[in-house]
């Protein structure tokens, strides 16, 4: 999972999916790792000689797998909703994506929010994917983004130029309204911020400004998150909003 003290917000479009039932839902955790508020992503490049997506039918802008190279890519929308969970886990408690609903080449899938005894806690993301066709010919999926509804980014925008000062603004909550983000790109963390929003319950408006720790390494391209994990033990990721943002090609 992704793991530093702030973490990132991030967000997209697509439609919400309402599929499966409590018995559907199964998590995947380390238990020897305790619940904490924020999460890092790590940039990861597989050395397999896996088929590799034709660049042409990506979509222009993506948040997974653009900061790692899976070993095998998905080839359904429910195998790329749980490799991308378990990407940004990163071995932490994070329940089992719920069965995905496509609509042609597009296709979303909801993150449940549940306590280890299986008590329904609400939705942690909905994640959107897209279809793209790699070089043997078969389909795979990417993931364009993940959206929680208790961190919502208004700005920037998906695709929009991401440089240090950058204000960050939307609306959201969080334990003591505590929200953090955290901008990658191949090179791991850039750059981190934090925001104050809502807390029991109620979103907020907030507002904060994006530093950067070092020059971008990505071609341009990277991801806006916030990764958040409730206080309470035993409780499985809790917010995830990812979108993929532009980033200058130097300081």
């Amino acid at each position: 999972m992704i793991r530093p003290a702030i973490l990132v917000s991030i967000a997209m479009v697509v439609v919400m999916a309402s599929c499966g039932n409590d018995s559907d839902d199964v998590y995947t955790a380390n238990t020897d790792a305790s619940p904490t508020a924020t999460s890092t992503l790590q940039a990861t490049t597989s050395t397999t000689a896996s088929p590799q997506v034709i660049a042409s039918t990506l979509p222009e802008l993506f948040v997974w797998p653009l900061l790692s190279t899976p070993a095998e890519w998905p080839r359904t929308p429910d195998e790329a909703a749980a490799a991308f969970v378990e990407y940004v886990a990163m071995g932490e408690k994070a329940a089992t994506p719920r069965p995905a609903v496509q609509t042609g080449t597009t296709a979303t899938a909801e993150l449940p929010l549940r306590r280890w005894d299986g008590v329904h806690e609400g939705l942690a993301s909905t994640i959107y994917m897209q279809a793209a066709q790699l070089d043997d010919g078969t389909t795979t999926w990417v993931v364009v983004r993940a959206q929680s509804k208790n961190v919502v980014v208004d700005y920037p925008p998906a695709g929009e130029l991401l440089i240090k000062g950058t204000t960050i603004r939307g609306q959201g909550q969080n334990f003591e309204g505590s929200i953090s983000f955290q901008v990658f790109d191949r090179g791991g963390v850039l750059g981190t911020a934090l925001a104050v929003g809502g807390a029991l319950g109620e979103n907020m408006p907030f507002k904060t400004q994006m530093q950067f720790d070092r020059c971008p390494v990505s071609e341009g391209k990277g991801v806006l998150a916030s990764i958040l994990y409730p206080q309470v033990e035993d409780v499985s990721l809790q917010d995830l909003t990812m979108l993929p943002v532009r980033l200058p090609e130097n300081c």
